[in-house]
This record gives C-alpha cells, structure tokens and sequence, in this order.
C-alpha cells in the first residue's frame, strides 16, 4: 500500500508542477481607435479657401460633422413622419377626432405635423427619401400641382439641385394647361347638326367630369390632414 500511495503522490506532484508552469503571455498588438476609422474625404476643396493646414484640417472636421448630423436630421424625420401618419391613421380609425389635441399636447406645432405628413404622403407615392430633405417651399408646391403633373415630374423637382426653383418652373408650365382651366357653362349652339351637337356635350360633360375629379381628390386630402 506505502508503494501504491507513494505512485500516487509522485503522480499528483507532477500533475500540479505542470498545471502550474507559468504560461508566456500572447503579444496583443494595440491599436488606436482613431487609427481604426476610416478617414473622412472631403466634399470641398479647401485649397481654394486659402486656408493653412490647421485651419484645413479643422473645416474638414467640421464638414463631416456637418454630414453626419444632417444625416441623423434626415432619419429623424423620416421616423417622425412615418409616426405622426400611423398616430393621425389610429386616432381617425376611433372616430374621436383628437389628432390635433394629441400632438399639441406633446407640445409639436400644427405648421411641423402637417408638413411631416405631406412628405410622408410624398414619399409613399414616389417611394424616394429626399423628399424628407428638400426645402418645405418645394413640398408646398408638390402638394398644390401633384394631382395636375405625373410622377416623373415630381421625382424631377425632388432630384433638381434646385427643387424649389423646379418645382416653380413646373407649376408655371401648367398655367395654360386644361387642367387648371375651369370651364364656364355656357349656352352651346345648336345650328350645327346633332352630330356635332353630341361631341360638342360630350366634350363639355367630360371636362366637368375632370374638375369634378380633381375637386374631389382635394377635399379628400384636405379631410386627411384634419
């Protein structure tokens, strides 16, 4: 038994020798965070502006936070949109008619909330996310000429460099068109023969038709932003 538990010993002795060697620790290379973003490009030459290094740097630091906040900007309101339609579609559902009491209550102004929901009603048709960028101007006549234009000229002004003064050369473009026209019932001639008679109320009857159309599509989304 002594040479048995001697066996046994030796054993246990080894065992705690070899769990017990101080192990080399691993080289762990350190790397600077900073070192690990990628480096901002700049949009804008700062060589033109005459500017030493110092002062380059410094504007280059203030451009990407510029582009950084302007895009947070874009999210926010993107969110908020989609937030403010899905709160106006809850409250309409239950028939209370408290959209406004509500918002108001969160301390948000009737002029922000509706121009939020007319880009989210923008975005929903044209499915393009600068229409949460463009100047309010620019949505406000999207909004008047939008039933009177198709949507490639919609996505027009909201890709111009300049949407607002697209969105202007758009509207004025339709100043003769039939569309704005509102026709004056008048008493129609009838010396010609009933043929001509026909086409003569038909065409009437389908330019009422149209207004008419029109007439309705706008009071129903007036009634939406109520």
């Amino acid at each position: 038994m002594k040479k048995i538990n001697s066996k046994i010993a030796n054993k246990l002795e080894q065992k705690f020798k070899e769990t017990n060697i101080v192990k080399e620790a691993p080289t762990v290379q350190v790397v600077e965070i900073s070192k690990l973003k990628e480096k901002y490009t700049p949009i804008i030459n700062y060589d033109e502006f005459q500017l030493d290094e110092v002062q380059k740097e410094l504007m280059i630091q203030f451009e990407e936070k510029a582009i950084y906040h302007a895009n947070e900007l874009s999210k926010n309101a993107i969110e908020l949109s989609k937030m403010f339609y899905e709160a106006q579609k809850t409250l309409a559902s239950a028939g209370t008619g408290s959209f406004v009491r509500w918002y108001e209550a969160l301390g948000f102004k009737k002029d922000l909330v509706y121009m939020m929901l007319k880009r989210n009603e923008l975005f929903m048709t044209i499915q393009n996310e600068k229409v949460f960028q463009i100047p309010e101007k620019a949505i406000k006549t999207i909004s008047k000429i939008k039933d009177k234009v198709g949507i490639e000229d919609i996505l027009d002004i909201v890709n111009a460099e300049k949407p607002v003064i697209e969105a202007k050369k758009i509207e004025d473009s339709l100043s003769g068109c039939p569309k704005e026209f509102v026709p004056e019932i008048e008493v129609v001639d009838f010396v010609d023969t009933p043929c001509s008679k026909i086409k003569v109320l038909e065409k009437k009857i389908a330019e009422y038709k149209k207004l008419l159309k029109q007439m309705e599509s706008e009071l129903s989304n007036l009634k939406k932003l109520n």
